[in-house]
């Protein structure tokens, strides 16, 4: 009962808040229901709602973006009864999470220029391979990246989370991953009108660490000397 009525009172705030005129640049409005995210050893995942209002009839976009994220993957390889740890690569610069929501098939929505001046083709994201490699073996790197990523719940599109009320009023659902990396998050909102971007809101919200997690990433990112120092003695400790 209380969520719904802080629903409505998000909806009542939304309502209040001036429309945009026409020589306006941004004709969108935006209102995050929070600007932080706490994760700690409870934390299985959650949802964000974001709440807006647009100046008339039109499509939207949200694209959800988590903080850069570098990873390694590897390759094995099958000899008889056995895998053995093949080639390894290391990607970077890619986004550690990619969400694309929209009111229709984005394909739909905007001609394939547009999509990728604003960055909403998935496969299309940048990512850096190290070492570099020939063409063709970097694309196959780049599909295996991509194809985990959406394994994951990772990287995804989809084309119902947002709700629209009356032409002017929307509330989308974002439904986070349990395993969310540490860090700021951009959330960018485009007014779709006639194939083209006509309005852009741009927010942003927090994840951070709660708990016994939180000193632990303090200590291992600020202090490494006496994260190292701290678990070798542990370990011995266990050990004895």
């Amino acid at each position: 009962m209380m969520a719904r009525w802080l629903r409505w009172l998000l909806l009542g705030a939304v309502l209040a808040v001036p429309m945009p005129t026409e020589a306006d640049e941004q004709p969108l409005v935006v209102v995050p229901d929070t600007s932080e995210v706490d994760i700690d050893t409870r934390f299985t995942g959650g949802h964000l709602k974001a709440l807006g209002a647009m100046d008339g009839p039109g499509d939207l976009i949200i694209k959800v973006m988590g903080p850069q994220q570098e990873v390694r993957m590897k390759r094995e390889t099958r000899l008889g009864p056995f895998w053995l740890e093949g080639e390894t690569v290391k990607v970077g610069g890619a986004p550690s999470l990619l969400f694309l929501f929209a009111t229709a098939p984005i394909t739909s929505l905007l001609p394939p220029e547009e999509r990728e001046k604003h960055g909403l083709v998935l496969e299309d994201t940048p990512v850096r391979i190290e070492p570099k490699l020939q063409a063709h073996v970097a694309t196959d790197w780049r599909k295996a990246f991509f194809r985990l990523k959406e394994r994951q719940g990772l990287y995804h599109e989809y084309d119902r989370a947002i709700r629209v009320f009356g032409n002017r009023l929307y509330i989308a659902d974002v439904r986070l991953p349990g395993d969310l990396a540490v860090g700021d998050y951009a959330v960018e909102t485009l007014l779709i009108k006639d194939g083209k971007v006509v309005g852009v809101a741009k927010g942003h919200f927090n994840v951070r660490l709660q708990g016994a997690e939180r000193w632990v990433w303090t200590v291992a990112h600020d202090h490494a000397w006496l994260f190292g120092a701290l678990f070798t003695l542990l370990a011995m400790l266990l050990g004895l």
